[in-house]
């Protein structure tokens, strides 16, 4: 397995959207939505945390749409 996969602007920003609007979605669940630095905190937190986390699965989600358009 020492294929190389490249990481695409399109992946990246995929990412960032969904991972800014989880980010919104998961601070909204844990605390009531106000202008507060807590409130921003946590949307941040909630961001990086999908970032994290969903990096792989975004650049499998390519991948797969990529063969399925070949085959």
């Amino acid at each position: 397995m020492s294929e190389e996969v490249p990481v695409r602007r399109t992946d990246l920003y995929a990412l960032v959207v969904i991972s800014v609007v989880g980010g919104l979605a998961l601070a909204s669940w844990m605390m009531p939505p106000a202008l507060s630095p807590e409130f921003a905190n946590a949307i941040f937190v909630g961001t990086m945390l999908l970032a994290f986390f969903l990096f792989i699965p975004v650049m499998g989600v390519r991948l797969f749409i990529e063969d399925w358009k070949e085959g």
